[in-house]
């Protein structure tokens, strides 16, 4: 499916030894408390499609929607969590929404039952709330490799200052070049070190018509549709978000 951006445990049981003739006195190992680390899909409750990622860091990135578009990708959240025993508590992060409503500072907290479903509520400081119910995507517990993500994608980014048509290339060492219509850019992408996800950072040039000039923004990458689309979304130090979405 083509999707377009809106233009604006295993754990390891420790066993203990006895002594010799004693028998085996030691207590077992109390089994870990599942993070909600993962990716999840579903809708939030105004209908906008949502794809959610936790990294076992506690990063947290959330795409969506035009309400009733689930094609028309419009912004994402970016933030961190706490996740543990079943409970999402401490969430902070920005929605960058490119639809005009800009960016805001938001809290999240929910339930989840690892694997299975994440149910979360993103609050605004207006006192406005988001509700979404998403079930766990086995894609998740996919390897990536340089190898898949290695290629030319054509697509667009989005920012405050608007929308960009951009070319961005992979070659096999993870290394990026790119160029917007105006704005040139360099950087790097490699696999996380847990989940089908992959790190991304992008350093954009000097040139005039950049809307992040001589700055870096990071975050994370996902592979789609059979490996040919990528959707990117970074942050800059300023807290301004980017995202990109393309296909080779």
């Amino acid at each position: 499916m083509k999707t377009r951006l809106v233009a604006a445990g295993a754990a390891a049981l420790i066993a203990g030894c006895g002594g010799g003739g004693g028998g085996n006195n030691s207590t077992p190992a109390a089994a870990p408390n599942p993070t909600a680390a993962g990716q999840y899909i579903g809708l939030t409750a105004d209908n906008r499609a949502l794809t959610t990622i936790v990294l076992d860091t506690g990063k947290v990135y959330s795409q969506y929607s035009v309400a009733g578009q689930p094609d028309v990708i419009t912004g994402f959240v970016a933030g961190t969590v706490q996740s543990s025993s079943g409970t999402l508590s401490g969430g902070t992060g920005t929605d960058y929404n490119f639809e005009g409503q800009g960016t805001n500072p938001v809290t999240v907290t929910g339930t989840y039952s690892a694997k299975q479903s994440l149910d979360a509520t993103v609050a605004y400081s207006t006192g406005a709330k988001t509700v979404a119910h998403q079930t766990y995507d086995t894609s998740y517990d996919q390897t990536p490799s340089l190898q898949a993500i290695t290629g030319t994608y054509c697509g667009c980014s989005s920012g405050e200052a608007g929308s960009d048509a951009v070319t961005l290339t992979v070659d096999a060492t993870g290394a990026i070049t790119g160029q917007g219509a105006a704005c040139r850019f360099t950087g790097s992408v490699q696999p996380h070190s847990a989940g089908n996800v992959y790190d991304i950072a992008l350093t954009f040039s000097g040139d005039s018509g950049c809307q992040y000039p001589n700055t870096k923004a990071t975050g994370i990458a996902l592979l789609s549709g059979s490996q040919q689309v990528v959707h990117a979304m970074l942050e800059t130090p300023s807290n301004a978000g980017i995202l990109f979405i393309g296909s080779k």
